[in-house]
């Protein structure tokens, strides 16, 4: 029986839904019994892998030959097979009889452009295409794909007319998808706009002729605004002039006072398909494994990475590159050049959002929340604003309606309570209340004007010596929930005799005892709880890689990992659901 994740089941209504542009796989049936591939069906979203599409091919009779090597070649480009590809879009265009064949091989040739990083000769092919006579399949795919293009050729030259060509062919989309896909497509045009500065987007808004743009355009400039008292009122004067706008459902919501549900940017098409690692396959491993952060952070991450290889017995082709000898330009030019098919890694923030300026298109998992999203870019968040969200999930479904967060006065606290507010939000309309202090020797005058008898439960988000300091001062029955912040990854500690009693949720990894965390203790004899649960991510992100593909088909499905029950969440986040114990010296820890 597959497991929902912790986020799935505290959320009472429905989040913003995902780009659905799928038309399902469509097939008929001929005499024989043979099932005929469609054009529809070609350009539909990709469900099966290389080898059952190169199958299909091999028994596709006359008639389906053509949308066979479609989806063959879909299917090469994504797995980054892009000599194969070629091969099939020129047997397509040598095999094409009529002018919708030479457009769709045109569209595929355009698609394979766009992953090899060609931006120039991708939208050199989609130009020759006459998109007026595509069937809706085909016409749905391309506007994607050319959408793509444009926003790729923006983000290399930061050329205007990139980005609203980009636009056009996105609203271009609207009419040919359901409404919940044209929500989702009208947002993200409204979120690629906002890449402009207000002052461009003002120029552009006096300069376009298209009411469809121009409400576009008045809407970005409306939605930028700080103040959501402001933002209100300028809602409510854009309907009286584009009250049928695609966007228009964004701007009633605004109008009356809610936020917009957020749209995920990622489109189903191929740079959507989800790409696992496979036995055979070149992995680059980014991490810093000489200079300041080596010891703390590269060198655990690393172990993790060769005891999970050496679990598998896996035969990948590994190569390690330091992040602190090379930048990664460097790397990123490196591995365009070699074949490498995926990365794991970096660890820290700035060479997290480093990489993404590449602009590369290889799937990775990185060890810190990027600065933005990307198709294929997953991410383990081992930050205060995690422990935050799992404290609160914890205390919502363990029946408790009024919460306090205790924090220090510092960013990791304000981060641990934004966090946790997040998830109240969602799961109770409000957010809970919280008390910070800035020493911890003064905390218990810090906390004379917290209301702590009116709560249900507390969450501390300190260290172990902190939060010890803290107890005195909460009331006795009142049920307390800690995280890794208080946790220092020694099992029947003197800490854990002190906080007997407490809910701590953390990976189960560093609450239980194995061969392997043995392992670890006697090459790290010196490893604090941070090392192990770096650790522990390093490991797990080796078998994530090889399920990305299944753990994205079902979203409730879980991947069982040393860090905890892992699961793909929105935009790439890898949720992982954490093991609770109640702390006490008799506690089990095998």
């Amino acid at each position: 029986m597959p497991l929902h994740s912790f986020t799935h089941r505290i959320k009472l209504s429905a989040v913003a839904i995902a780009l659905t542009l799928s038309l399902g796989a469509c097939t008929s049936t001929t005499e024989q019994g043979t099932a005929a591939i469609t054009t529809t069906q070609a350009f539909s979203q990709l469900t099966l892998t290389q080898a059952d599409y190169q199958k299909m091919l091999s028994e596709a009779d006359q008639d389906s030959r053509f949308p066979a090597m479609i989806l063959l070649a879909r299917s090469a480009i994504i797995a980054r097979d892009f000599q194969t590809a070629s091969g099939l879009i020129a047997n397509m265009q040598a095999e094409a009889i009529t002018p919708l064949q030479r457009d769709e091989s045109l569209i595929i040739e355009g698609l394979l452009y766009m992953h090899q990083g060609k931006q120039t000769d991708a939208l050199f092919a989609l130009n020759k295409i006459n998109v007026a006579t595509l069937p809706k399949p085909a016409a749905s795919f391309y506007y994607q794909l050319a959408s793509n293009v444009e926003l790729n050729l923006y983000n290399e030259s930061r050329r205007v007319s990139h980005l609203l060509k980009s636009c056009e062919h996105k609203m271009a989309l609207i009419s040919l998808v359901n409404k919940d896909a044209a929500q989702n497509v009208s947002l993200s045009i409204v979120r690629n706009l906002q890449q402009m500065p207000a002052s461009e987007l003002t120029v552009q808004l006096n300069k376009s002729t298209d009411p469809l743009m121009q409400g576009f355009i008045d809407f970005a400039l409306l939605d930028s605004s700080k103040s959501n008292k402001i933002k209100q009122q300028l809602a409510k004067n854009w309907l009286k002039s584009y009250d049928d706008h695609p966007v228009a459902f964004a701007a009633e919501k605004i109008a009356n006072g809610n936020n917009i549900d957020s749209a995920s940017s990622q489109d189903l098409l191929d740079s959507g398909v989800v790409t696992s690692l496979k036995e055979g396959d070149k992995l680059a491993v980014l991490l810093p494994l000489t200079g300041r952060f080596s010891a703390s952070v590269g060198e655990p991450a690393r172990l993790g990475i060769v005891a999970a290889l050496q679990d598998r017995n896996s035969k990948l082709k590994v190569t390690f590159y330091d992040t602190n000898r090379m930048t990664m330009a460097e790397i990123a030019s490196a591995l365009g050049q070699n074949g490498t098919n995926f990365i794991i890694g970096p660890i820290l923030k700035p060479e997290v959002d480093a990489l993404i300026e590449t602009n590369i298109k290889l799937p990775a998992i990185v060890f810190n929340q990027p600065a933005s999203a990307r198709d294929q870019f997953y991410y383990f968040n081992l930050g205060p604003d995690y422990e935050g969200a799992l404290a609160a999930s914890k205390i919502y479904h363990d029946g408790h309606t009024k919460p306090i967060v205790i924090a220090p006065e510092s960013t990791r606290g304000q981060r641990a309570i934004s966090g946790f507010n997040e998830v109240w939000q969602q799961a109770q309309g409000k957010s809970s209340v919280s008390c910070r202090f800035s020493d911890i020797n003064n905390v218990q005058t810090a906390l004379t004007t917290c209301p702590l008898n009116n709560a249900d439960s507390i969450y501390i988000n300190a260290t172990a010596s902190d939060v010890i300091k803290v107890r005195p001062s909460l009331p006795d029955n009142t049920p307390l929930y800690l995280t890794d912040r208080s946790y220092m990854g020694l099992n029947h500690s003197a800490s854990e005799v002190a906080l007997a009693g407490a809910n701590l949720g953390d990976m189960p990894w560093l609450l239980t005892d194995s061969s392997l965390k043995h392992d670890l203790m006697a090459t790290l004899p010196k490893a604090d709880s941070q090392v192990q649960r770096i650790f522990a991510a390093a490991y797990d992100s080796i078998n994530l890689s090889f399920n990305l593909q299944k753990l994205s088909e079902d979203k409730s499905d879980v991947l069982h990992g040393i860090s905890g029950d892992l699961q793909l969440g929105k935009d790439g986040l890898i949720e992982m659901a954490p093991m609770w114990v109640k702390l006490s010296t008799s506690r089990p820890i095998n």
